[in-house]
């Protein structure tokens, strides 16, 4: 679509006023792209701030920095440098999506949100593992009649197991030494 063809549908919108003319919309999307170009060339992208324009129902557009980088001429093959530079990129909005595929009619899904839990007065903030707190939090989601085997197990576990990071349902292992393949520490005798 040329610049000519977008004022023509335009104008011929029934969603403007009828005194308005071609010249005036010209004029008006003139000045919006105008305002649009100088505000990416002027603003810089630094580490906290990207520039960008959204338009709601339609996309945003990002001004971004392409690095410099080697490529290929086409039309003799020779190996080239590209300079460094910045562009503009622009990603649809969910609406726009929805409608170039084909599926105007269906509402946008979002993501619901879990809300935040406040933390209990059992739970502990620190790296130590507080062992009440965990009992507490097993047994809140065991039922009535699990409680007493709960016990059961619980009694059993060494809570030094936890401090070394084994996990006290499985039966400690013994320590073996394992040489490793071209270890020539030990002399074989045979």
């Amino acid at each position: 679509m040329t610049k000519a063809e977008l004022i023509e549908k335009i104008a011929r919108s029934r969603q403007l006023p009828p005194e308005m003319t071609k010249k005036a919309i010209a004029q008006v999307l003139d000045v919006a792209f105008e305002e649009l170009g100088n505000y990416f060339t002027r603003s810089r992208i630094t580490r906290n701030q990207t520039p960008r324009f959204t338009f709601p129902g339609f996309g945003t557009f990002t001004k971004k920095k392409r690095s410099a980088r080697r490529g290929v001429n086409p039309r003799t093959l020779k190996p080239m440098e590209i300079k460094a530079s910045f562009t503009v990129d622009f990603k649809p909005g969910a609406e726009f999506r929805r409608t170039l595929n084909g599926q105007a009619g269906k509402p946008a899904q979002t993501k619901r949100r879990r809300p935040r839990e406040e933390p209990r007065e059992s739970q502990q903030t620190s790296l130590r593992l507080n062992f009440e707190a965990v009992d507490d939090q097993r047994r809140a989601r065991l039922r009535p009649r699990d409680e007493a085997e709960f016990d059961g197990m619980a009694a059993g576990y060494d809570a030094s197991l936890f401090s070394a990071g084994c996990d006290p349902d499985l039966p400690a292992a013994p320590m073996q030494r394992v040489d490793a393949p071209g270890d020539k520490t030990q002399e074989k005798t045979g």
